[in-house]
């Protein structure tokens, strides 16, 4: 894949229709990080290794220790959840035109893109058939029973998580093996498989794998990340919000139809770190937001009136971009290999991590612990361990430096 530059400013960014563009695998392209940005990254790191001792530092704008961080309700206020109607109807538009090559459907996306959302945004749209993917033990037995309950009637399904139907086991490629080939010979009738791209990367190398009619969300540069995030700000009746770096003081985003200064280049460094993914991106985003302490405060009441008193016609300040957590090359093997799993499967419980990993129960939960407290993974509501947002681009480049197969995005 190749990266291209960007052809258009905050203020040409395209409208919410035209924002979402779904294209083939190999045109997938990603967003380059600002020469600038760059630049000034190796002269800090320069100034800092030969600097003096007696050199006074740089005063911040706003000191971080000062600022405060936000509750959730103004968190949500400010950056609401991605709307994905008009991405649903990118998606509707392009199944018009693959049901005339076959009627299957492929939309891949790498972790925390929010491609699942859309999926489910447009099943709903179009009350399309939603299949939940088996058991692990279903799995494990080939899951010719789960298969064999597919509707005969030439419904239109989704199938939006293909990386939860198949195990990395000697028994858990079956069932993936011979779903794949009932969709592309047509006997499941039409219909539109999501996946995660970490799951498409390695099926490729063990599965046949659909080559035509396989889509995914273009990347988003700072342009398209600034006009979403406007977009996002959900107060009820908007009044001017400005976000600033804490560092700078400089002007990053208006919401008030005013220049945002200089700010497309930071908007475009966190389209590079989130490597286009706009799910990621606005995470990311999120985890930065600080006020005031005033405006913080008032806002811990966590209801309607607080949320728009704190955030409507206020300045938000945006802290440091949150670490990444210390995943070195020379992490062990057992972490990189339970790392590499949780990707492969977009999330698995300590149980099924111990039968698919060549490592004891123990050791599996001892890794699970110490990746957890270095803040690399969580366990979810669902009893799934994922990797982190924050950590999402680290393990990427630990994977990389220790020859792990790796997604395409």
């Amino acid at each position: 894949m190749t990266s291209q530059q960007p052809d258009s400013s905050p203020r040409d960014a395209p409208d919410e229709a035209g924002r979402w563009q779904l294209a083939p695998l190999a045109d997938y392209h990603l967003p380059p990080t600002p020469a600038a940005s760059a630049a000034r990254a190796r002269w800090t790191s320069l100034r800092r290794l030969f600097a003096r001792g007696s050199e006074p530092a740089e005063t911040p704008a706003r000191a971080e220790a000062d600022l405060r961080g936000l509750p959730e309700p103004v968190l949500d206020a400010l950056v609401a959840p991605v709307d994905w109607s008009a991405a649903a109807e990118v998606l509707q538009q392009r199944r018009v035109q693959d049901d005339a090559g076959g009627g299957l459907t492929c939309v891949v996306g790498p972790p925390r893109s929010g491609h699942v959302g859309m999926l489910h945004q447009w099943a709903s749209a179009q009350r399309v058939w939603v299949v939940e993917p088996p058991g692990a033990d279903e799995i494990l037995a080939g899951g010719r029973p789960w298969l064999d309950a597919w509707p005969e009637d030439d419904r239109l399904w989704l199938l939006p998580r293909l990386e939860h139907c198949w195990l990395r086991h000697a028994a858990g490629l079956a069932l993936v093996r011979e779903l794949l080939e009932r969709a592309q010979a047509g006997r499941l009738g039409p219909g539109v498989i999501g996946c995660d791209s970490w799951a498409w990367a390695y099926l490729r190398q063990v599965a046949a794998l659909p080559t035509q009619a396989v889509h995914t969300l273009q990347a988003f540069d700072g342009p398209r990340l600034a006009a979403l995030f406007r977009d996002l700000l959900a107060l009820d009746n908007p009044r001017p919000v400005h976000f600033r770096n804490a560092q700078t003081g400089k002007l990053v985003l208006a919401v008030d139809g005013g220049d945002d200064g200089d700010g497309g280049a930071e908007l475009q460094h966190l389209a590079a770190r989130a490597r286009g993914n706009v799910g990621l991106a606005r995470l990311l985003w999120r985890r930065r937001l600080r006020a005031e302490p005033d405006s913080a405060e008032g806002a811990d009441e966590a209801d309607a009136a607080a949320a728009d008193d704190a955030a409507a016609g206020a300045t938000i300040w945006l802290a440091a971009p949150p670490a990444a957590p210390a995943l070195t090359a020379d992490l062990d093997e057992a972490a990189a290999l339970l790392l590499h799993a949780l990707l492969l499967h977009n999330g698995l419980s300590a149980t099924l991590l111990a039968e698919l990993l060549p490592l004891p129960p123990y050791r599996v939960q001892m890794r699970l612990q110490w990746l957890a407290a270095l803040g690399a993974v969580a366990a979810g509501a669902d009893g799934r361990w994922r990797i982190q947002a924050t950590a999402y681009s680290a393990a990427r480049d630990l994977l990389r430096a220790q020859g792990f197969l790796l997604d395409d995005f």
